[in-house]
């Protein structure tokens, strides 16, 4: 745990990495300078726009929170505001979140099964779903609570096929998506990780049930993962999927729940405290606090 003044100077660090262009490109964010004045990164100016504007946004999400914590009310409000600027890139006729250029403009072709360009390692459909921080907003993009969910159906509905785009060739986490195939859901690589719980937080745990045991499964086995581990994300994901809740949004302190695969799953936590997760046998997408979770005892999910 922190204390106040340690607390105070990662703030300050985070502000600058927020405001300040760094000397090379690789440290701070990328297109700092158009990002604080376009409010996006414009996708004539920087490769993968789209995944670098959706990074800042929840970054600056992180912030606000950090501030919030802090008593910094203007700093929190400030960038509570940056956060949701992702809504601009939204191209309501073409249904995904989109790059867009300096001048507003986008680029007249578009296909969402194209990878690279304005996307990292994946394309609209993999990428245009990362605002863990507010879900509630994406929603109403689409519509509504029905409207978006039958985009997520139509993601997972779509066959997991792929125009190479950029990339010089088919890198292996195309080969990956088509041969897990659990649709355009590439759970072989992280900007698909949160997608299956996309559906209880808009209140349809039972799909969000369906497909992580299902990818739980049919993707990972003893001797094999549906894609490379990269630093443990990998297990990370099956490990909090398997237990049967999930950081949607890291920024928050809460998790939402999935669908317990085990009948029983102990956690010796460091506080000394366990917790005992069990089957409740229905999947309920309610929201569980961290405080909850370091209080220990048992927990039907």
């Amino acid at each position: 745990i922190l204390t106040k003044e340690q607390s105070e100077l990662a703030l300050e660090a985070m502000l600058k990495n927020a405001t300040v262009p760094a000397d090379t490109n690789l440290n701070g964010r990328t297109g700092i300078g158009d990002y604080i004045k376009l409010g996006y990164i414009p996708s004539d100016k920087y490769k993968e726009s789209v995944n670098n504007s959706l990074d800042a946004y929840y970054c600056d999400f992180c912030i606000s929170q950090v501030a919030k914590m802090l008593g910094r009310s203007g700093i929190h409000d400030e960038y509570l505001l940056r956060s949701r600027g992702y809504t601009q890139l939204f191209d309501q006729k073409a249904g995904f979140i989109r790059g867009m250029k300096a001048d507003g403009s986008r680029e007249e072709v578009f296909s969402p099964i194209a990878w690279g360009g304005d996307y990292c390692e994946g394309s609209a459909w993999q990428n245009g779903f990362a605002v863990y921080h507010d879900i509630e907003q994406l929603t109403q993009l689409y519509g509504g609570r029905e409207q978006f969910k039958e985009k997520l159906d139509e993601l997972f509905g779509t066959p997991p096929v792929f125009e190479v785009g950029t990339y010089p060739c088919e890198i292996h986490e195309m080969t990956e998506m088509s041969f897990a195939d659990f649709g355009q859901c590439a759970i072989s690589n992280q900007p698909s990780f949160h997608i299956p719980y996309l559906y209880s937080a808009i209140g349809y745990p039972q799909k969000t049930a369906y497909w992580v045991r299902r990818m739980i499964n049919k993707g990972f086995g003893e001797n094999f993962f549906p894609g490379d581990e990269d630093n443990g994300s990998m297990s990370a994901w099956y490990i909090f999927s398997f237990m049967g809740f999930y950081p949607l949004c890291p920024g928050k302190a809460e998790y939402i729940t999935g669908i317990c695969c085990g009948e029983k799953v102990t956690l010796y936590l460091g506080n000394g405290k366990v917790l005992v997760l069990r089957n409740g046998g229905t999947a309920n997408g309610a929201v569980i606090s961290h405080e909850r979770v370091m209080a220990g005892g048992d927990l039907y999910i």
